[in-house]
């Protein structure tokens, strides 16, 4: 009987490649490839990584869109025993150049290296390295505290925890159809690839850049059963005209992450499509905690993240903060002596919430100060550092402005020493190499930054400041003085 080598991730594609070879594996558009012929490619595309010398433990950088490549890229690069670093588009110049100088990365594979390498000729099957569970697979970007991203060390036991939660409580089967809606290069956009190794077959989209219509029209002529990504792409395809005509009627489940999924948008998805939501939770830096289920009550689905999962213990301290641990947190950051874990044993997720008495995780809040735009963190701290250099701004706090469509859109509160537009700041930011999505969309000139201990600026009363102009004045994109 066939089996799956658990830790080997190429060992799931060699099972339903032997048990199910013309069962689809991969729909980008046009094409659609079997589990045949994806296993074909990705032992093609890693013979042709060796020609370019790429050895046992080297470091493979791959920046590309939601195209079948990545997907073939990221079963190539540990077939050699490699390490995959998924790098995303969204990326600053300057954060690129760091990612690739940190991590040492041997190759940088964009879309034109990418169609070569998968287009090689097939020259016969490779040879997996041997089951290691604490083997690095993946180096992954996150957000740190301090602003600047950390690399997370992805090994094979973490990926093979999650698989195995992901699938089975959003009851993944070979009969699925996953549209990946986030980037492929990014956490969430990641997990959909745990779906394949369940026998399911992936939906790309190909775009650069999400758009309702698009996700909509391949949703529907795809017949994709399970979609997957942020509250911001429901929240768009909502607002889309192209809605009325699409059908999803095959969609069983939606599952989304990275961002609060407000009830009512649950409630209105749910109505108009019958696609049921699901919500999970977790981070880059401590990995996946847990998962909704579509047999979960309508109202845990709503208001809940879920479950934790039976391999990750979860505590909540006195000031209501939720900690973890568990198979599914990574050891150390690449380059680091130490992980996410702290003195006491703990993953302190830096977000608010409890437990119920049903066992549900519900987020209440967050501590950290990080603005969250459509499931991408913004770091207030990085962006302030990069505005402080300009000669016109004395003093600068970047809050988090609620937004109906993203969850939040950062305002920069600036202390100016002369006229300053938005548009000044923005090229000033992307001089200093800064990602677009984490340029201020509102700038509000002040006489003074209010502040709540010494040297600390009063993010609190900023905050509050930004939600009620977003009640007042929502239209985005404006400097007030």
């Amino acid at each position: 009987m066939l089996s799956a080598q658990p830790c080997v991730p190429t060992s799931y594609l060699e099972l339903n490649a032997r048990s199910r070879p013309e069962a689809p594996a991969l729909v980008d558009g046009d094409l659609v490839m079997s589990f045949g012929q994806l296993r074909e490619r990705v032992h093609a595309a890693a013979a042709a990584l060796v020609d370019r010398g790429v050895q046992a433990g080297d470091v493979v950088a791959v920046s590309l869109p939601n195209v079948w490549e990545y997907v073939a890229l990221e079963l190539a690069v540990p077939l050699l025993g490699a390490v995959l670093l998924p790098l995303p588009l969204t990326l600053g110049d300057a954060e690129r150049r760091r990612s690739l100088a940190l991590t040492g990365a041997s190759q940088v594979i964009d879309e034109g290296e990418a169609e070569r390498l998968c287009s090689a000729p097939f020259r016969g099957p490779l040879e997996p390295p041997p089951a290691d569970p604490a083997r690095v697979v993946e180096i992954a970007l996150t957000s740190g505290t301090t602003g600047a991203p950390k690399l997370a060390s992805l090994h094979a036991g973490l990926k093979q925890a999650t698989f195995e939660a992901f699938t089975s409580r959003l009851d993944v089967a070979p009969v699925d159809r996953v549209l990946i809606m986030s980037p492929v290069t990014q956490g969430i956009g990641g997990m959909c690839l745990y779906c394949l190794r369940a026998g399911a077959s992936l939906v790309m989209l190909r775009e650069r850049r999400f758009t309702a219509e698009h996700a909509l029209r391949t949703a529907a002529s795809s017949h994709a059963t399970l979609l997957v990504g942020v509250p911001t792409n429901v929240i768009r395809m909502l607002d889309s005209p192209a809605l009325a005509d699409a059908d999803l009627s095959a969609a069983r489940c939606t599952a989304v992450a990275g961002a609060p999924m407000p009830p009512e948008v649950s409630r209105a998805w749910e109505s108009l499509t019958g696609s049921l939501v699901c919500v999970f939770y977790g981070s880059m830096d401590a990995g996946q905690l847990a998962v909704g289920s579509p047999g979960d009550p309508r109202e845990k689905r709503w208001t809940t993240v879920g479950r934790p999962h039976e391999c990750a213990e979860v505590m909540v301290t006195a000031g209501g903060e939720i900690c973890m641990r568990g198979p599914m947190v990574q050891e150390r950051y690449w380059g680091e002596a130490r992980g996410p874990y702290s003195d006491d044993g703990w993953v302190h997720m830096g977000d608010l919430g409890f437990v119920d008495g049903d066992g549900y995780l519900h987020i209440t809040g967050r501590i950290k100060d990080l603005v969250i735009r459509g499931g991408a963190n913004i770091n207030p701290h990085e962006v302030e550092a990069a505005l402080r250099s300009h000669p016109a701004v004395a003093d600068v706090c970047v809050v988090g402005r609620p937004d109906r469509e993203l969850g939040e859109r950062a305002v920069a509160f600036a202390v100016a020493r002369r006229p300053l537009t938005l548009e000044e700041v923005r090229k000033h930011l992307e001089g200093h190499g800064l990602a677009r999505y984490k340029w201020p969309e509102f700038l509000e000139l002040v006489d003074e930054i209010p502040v709540a201990g010494p040297g600390k600026a009063d993010r609190r009363l900023l905050a509050e400041r930004a939600a009620e102009a977003a009640r007042t004045e929502p239209t985005a994109e404006n400097v007030t003085t």
